[in-house]
């Protein structure tokens, strides 16, 4: 019997590594979500042998349909998109809720920290304090789960539509625009990578029978932890090539400012080590931001 894995956001970054990982490891087949299983990137995982679905996120019979007979399931919110769509915490809730109505066995949540909470208040943003609100939903659902909470992707800095990604100047300088306040400590997450290997190695474990040993708890899925000073330099040292950061005092959007302002006030996970020993001994060995310039970044720069 074809044992399911059921995968939000499929055509996103999170998903994506995800299903790609699971049609390698080949113990579960990815049944992947998108809003569009008409788009390239939906016929691509078809194409590699994923069910492609399409699923509403804003919309639980949507949710639900997608994860009847799944046995597992990997899950990721987003944003809606023009102020249309449910907030992510709704979106989150859908999840859950489906998951206990279908006695799912095991659900692996892809979230991030909370700043309201971390800042008492002082700062709020609902990129990320609604996925965080889930986190407690998910806790008390009695779902069997683990939380992966991710930093800074490392991908801001080599996907053009971002804020953060590099390019390079005609004196062959590396440039990039920055809203990180200086001498934030940043903690970093090679999405592409170790989210794959994370998910692989939690279903793993769970395949082996050691739920008990992995549920209801939080692994950091980080593999750096610097001054985001310490990561321009990584940039310069591994390429060879000077650095020049235009720091930028706004970007005129709340959620985003408020996010790096309290990033700097109140750093991210300082109770957790780096990187998790949870995932190091489920075999996770994560990557270097070394090897993400010299693999990622250097080819999409032209070097």
């Amino acid at each position: 019997m074809t044992r399911i894995a059921t995968v939000f956001g499929a055509t996103g970054l999170q998903g994506g590594t995800v299903v790609r990982q699971l049609l390698k490891d080949g113990i579960f087949k990815p049944r992947a979500v998108t809003r569009d299983s008409h788009s390239d990137g939906a016929r691509e995982l078809a194409q590699l042998g994923a069910e492609v679905v399409e699923g509403d996120l804003s919309s639980y019979g949507s949710v639900k349909k997608a994860m009847v007979g799944a046995e597992v399931v990997f899950a990721v919110t987003f944003a809606p998109r023009g102020g249309k769509g449910n907030r992510e915490n709704e979106q989150g809730k859908f999840i859950v809720d489906a998951a206990r109505e279908l006695g799912i066995k095991y659900l692996i949540w892809s979230s991030v920290t909370t700043i309201v909470g971390s800042s008492g208040g002082k700062y709020k943003a609902l990129l990320l304090d609604d996925k965080a609100e889930v986190d407690g939903y998910l806790r008390a659902s009695g779902v069997p789960h683990s939380i992966l909470l991710t930093g800074a992707f490392l991908e801001n800095w080599t996907r053009k539509e971002l804020l953060d990604c590099a390019t390079l100047n005609d004196n062959g300088d590396v440039c990039f625009n920055s809203r990180w306040v200086p001498g934030t400590l940043a903690v970093l997450s090679w999405i592409e990578r170790d989210m794959a290997l994370s998910v692989s190695a939690l279903l793993r474990a769970y395949d082996n029978g050691r739920l008990s040993e992995i549920s209801g708890k939080d692994y950091l899925m980080v593999c750096a932890r610097l001054p985001i000073e310490g990561w321009h330099k990584i940039i310069e040292t591994t390429l060879g090539k000077k650095v020049n950061v235009t720091w930028l005092p706004t970007v005129n959007f709340a959620d985003l400012d408020n996010m790096y302002d309290s990033w700097k006030e109140f750093p991210w996970y300082m109770d957790k080590q780096v990187p998790d020993p949870g995932l190091v001994a489920l075999g996770v060995e994560f990557g270097t931001l070394e090897d993400f310039v010299r693999t990622e970044m250097k080819p999409r720069l032209g070097l």
